[in-house]
């Protein structure tokens, strides 16, 4: 009897330890395991989109960009800011010092992280492009977070 209480302890010792944050056996999910279990989720009931400006060496110039017809904000050196939009369909536009070079509409879901890099295009024009999880969270990790973080509705 004795034994079999040693062995069950022992197996229920294997199986906490092997259990992750997220109560799976086995550890973290891979998701968690390639971009770090501390990070920014979304609010409930909302998606987490993420405009950043990295490193801008080559053209300090502040860039902006706009939702629908709203200005959203304004990024220069290595920068980040986040809106949290309720679900659907939105339509973004980067400018700089002379206007703009491209319109991304994109659609979001409730609990969903995305990324956008916004960059400096000659002559003057901006672009925002969609960049993959990994590279987001790291660029988000080395720069300075600017802006408010507040809901914005759809237009």
């Amino acid at each position: 009897m004795t034994k079999l209480l040693i062995a069950a302890a022992l197996a229920l010792s294997v199986v906490a330890c092997a259990r992750g944050e997220n109560g799976n056996i086995g550890g973290n999910s891979e998701a968690e395991r390639a971009y770090g279990k501390n990070f920014y989720q979304p609010n409930p009931g909302m998606a987490a989109v993420y405009i950043i400006r990295d490193d801008p060496s080559q053209n300090p110039t502040p860039l902006s960009f706009i939702m629908g017809q709203q200005p959203v904000g304004s990024l220069s050196g290595l920068t980040w800011t986040r809106l949290d939009l309720k679900p659907s369909l939105y339509d973004f536009r980067a400018y700089g010092s002379e206007g703009s070079s491209t319109e991304l509409i994109i659609t979001t879901n409730a609990g969903q992280s995305r990324f956008f890099l916004i960059e400096a295009k000659p002559p003057g024009n901006a672009e925002l492009q969609e960049i993959s999880q990994a590279e987001g969270r790291r660029l988000v990790r080395k720069s300075q977070a600017v802006g408010n973080y507040l809901p914005v509705e759809p237009q």
